[in-house]
């Protein structure tokens, strides 16, 4: 009796069966997949919109940064999902991120040399606020886990408590800080972790495309850090392992709670960071409005790019490109619909989760036949 070698797939792909191959079927990478779907997407908005405003350099500008910041936090939320948990509370921890980092610029600047190109917010104080923003968003997701680890606290119940608390704890920070839900903060350079521009000349434009070159830095360094760890390190297998099958994970050594933890944090992480941009783009920290409903976008963008919500299933690649679907999708309705476009984005976002969900089924099916 001849012997076969089975070999663990690679974490996030596929397995294709003999029975499905031999059929005939076109088995294509979930990347290519939404590859070929953004172009249509962008396609079809260029083509209905009289003006073709998409391709501008003002548009393209815009669609860059706005996929860098929704791709930066949606990563975080899909290592949560691959580990078979849920986060509700990533458009909170932006605010909180958001509020945090200005209080903390303001205490180290005095008022008066706030708005002083030399002298007020400086590189070092930047960097120091940073920190700070970044320890208290990596605590958050550090509370989320020991909810979850040692209370035994569903991950959806204990995301939902810190969605709604931590919302109420930025407002008090606010508050208390400055005497207002919001904390605004003029410093040049810090507008200038979100406005500085790197000209790109591209051949249908009359004028450089002005790329947002720090979120996109911020991005791409994330994106290929969380990807080499859950593609190229121990703990990013054993995460596909916890969210695949937790009870076989323990069985096989794996320290299940540790590995939740890392997944919270690496959310939370994520989130931090994307505050502390979205806090630069809008001159101010915000308490109120800032980060509402982002967890769904995250949680659409992770799904649109092939990650199960059931666990064990997903890449960072996929969620780059689901992130960069929905910009499209949701900036697209904008161009083709004139007036109140903004009445449509819930419904076509909705739908475009349940679409994408509905074939994720369906490929999964397939693999198992």
């Amino acid at each position: 009796m001849s012997r076969e070698t089975f070999r663990i797939p690679a974490p996030g792909t596929r397995v294709t069966t003999r029975s499905s191959t031999s059929r005939g079927r076109l088995v294509l990478p979930t990347e290519l997949w939404l590859l070929l779907a953004n172009v249509l997407v962008f396609l079809a908005v260029y083509a209905g919109d009289p003006r073709h405003s998409i391709a501008s350099a003002n548009s393209l500008q815009m669609l860059t940064a706005d996929a860098a910041l929704l791709g930066l936090f949606a990563i975080g939320m899909t290592v949560v999902i691959i580990s078979g948990g849920i986060d509700l509370s990533v458009g909170t921890v932006i605010a909180f991120a958001s509020v945090v980092f200005t209080m903390v610029v303001r205490w180290l600047v005095p008022a008066a040399q706030l708005s002083n190109k030399v002298g007020g917010a400086t590189p070092g104080v930047l960097l120091v606020a940073t920190l700070v923003t970044l320890t208290a968003s990596l605590l958050v997701g550090l509370l989320h886990g020991g909810l979850i680890n040692l209370l035994r606290i569903p991950p959806f119940i204990a995301t939902l408590g810190t969605l709604i608390g931590l919302r109420g704890a930025s407002r008090l920070l606010a508050q208390w800080a400055q005497g207002s839900d919001k904390i605004s903060l003029s410093a040049p350079l810090f507008r200038a972790l979100y406005n500085t521009t790197v000209d790109l000349p591209l051949p249908w434009l009359d004028t450089p495309l002005k790329l947002r070159w720090i979120p996109l830095l911020v991005f791409a360094l994330v994106a290929i850090a969380v990807g080499v760890l859950m593609t190229r390190t121990v703990a990013g297998r054993h995460l596909y392992a916890l969210g695949g099958n937790e009870q076989a994970a323990r069985l096989c050594g794996i320290r299940t709670g540790r590995l939740r933890i890392l997944a919270y944090m690496v959310c939370s992480g994520c989130a931090g960071l994307a505050g502390i941009l979205y806090a630069s783009r809008e001159g101010q920290g915000n308490s109120i409005n800032l980060g509402v409903g982002y967890e769904l976008n995250a949680v659409a963008a992770a799904v649109v790019g092939g990650t199960s919500l059931r666990g064990g299933v997903g890449t960072i690649s996929g969620t780059i490109l689901g992130a960069v679907f929905l910009t499209l999708v949701i900036n697209g309705i904008g161009y083709l619909i004139k007036i109140d476009a903004s009445l449509y984005e819930g419904l076509l976002v909705g739908l475009v989760v349940i679409l994408a969900v509905a074939v994720n089924q369906v490929r999964q099916g397939r693999g198992r036949v």
